[in-house]
């Protein structure tokens, strides 16, 4: 196992270099404005941009984050974040989350932050695992975020896909009474579902296929919280969506069981 572990990782040195070289990129951004953030709106003058992008050679990770509005930024502060897709599989090491400062952004100016492995203060993921990863930017009480997911081999990240959104439950519960979400899904078993579930859920199960078959007659332009009471499915659900055109979907990090622990209400 070990032989093969370093096999891979000498391969990955020698061939990923070359697919940068040739184009093979990736970048992904969402810009917040009055209209898109409903939650810690930016002003239409305060509009910021914030990508994830992998770094040259597929060392590391960089962070473009822009201002778009037309007053100047100051004390804008930055997060990222990175932890196995599925929790409990795979590795993720060194950078489960990194953040600083910008001390001033001009309007029209764009900053990159550059998380590469061997640094200390802004180091990028090593590990091994299907790695899912997102970008936040706070201007006060105001927020921009993103997220991507990859494949993490040692310290390369390559295979970049656009993913859902993580949130906690806090920020579940105030984007559900605030009416952010146009359609709370849960895709837990409907033995389990009908014991309780969150206010206004529907039961599209994804063991048996019904989220799947129900996918095609979702609107795109809609918003969605997806959420199970164990990981794997409810990953696998909010991806689907996601690949289906759907871009605005947040998963519910702790699933229904940190619902439940933070104290928010249930319907049975």
């Amino acid at each position: 196992m070990k032989r093969i572990l370093i096999g891979t990782i000498i391969v990955m040195m020698l061939v990923l270099p070359s697919l940068s070289v040739l184009g093979f990129g990736y970048h992904h951004e969402r810009t917040y404005d009055a209209t898109t953030n409903t939650q810690g709106l930016f002003e239409e003058d305060e509009n910021v941009t914030i990508a994830i992008s992998q770094a040259p050679f597929y060392l590391g990770i960089n962070i473009d984050i822009g201002n778009q509005g037309i007053t100047t930024l100051t004390d804008i502060k930055w997060s990222f974040r990175a932890k196995p897709l599925i929790s409990g599989e795979g590795n993720v090491r060194r950078s489960n989350f990194v953040q600083g400062t910008i001390d001033q952004l001009e309007p029209d100016e764009t900053t990159t932050i550059k998380l590469r492995p061997f640094r200390r203060t802004t180091p990028s993921p090593i590990g091994l695992s299907i790695t899912y990863m997102n970008a936040s930017v706070y201007v006060g009480d105001n927020f921009a975020r993103t997220s991507a997911r990859a494949n993490l081999i040692s310290f390369f990240l390559f295979g970049f896909r656009e993913t859902y959104l993580d949130i906690k439950p806090d920020e579940a519960y105030s984007k559900l009474t605030n009416g952010t979400f146009d359609l709370v899904i849960d895709v837990v078993g409907l033995d389990i579902y009908s014991q309780g579930h969150l206010p206004g859920a529907v039961n599209y199960i994804w063991a048996d296929g019904t989220l799947q078959s129900e996918i095609p007659n979702l609107d795109k332009n809609w918003t969605y919280l997806v959420y199970c009471h164990t990981d794997p499915p409810s990953t696998a659900s909010a991806q689907a969506l996601i690949d289906a055109g759907i871009n605005k979907v947040y998963r519910l990090e702790g699933n229904y069981r940190a619902w439940v622990d933070a104290g928010y209400p249930i319907e049975t």
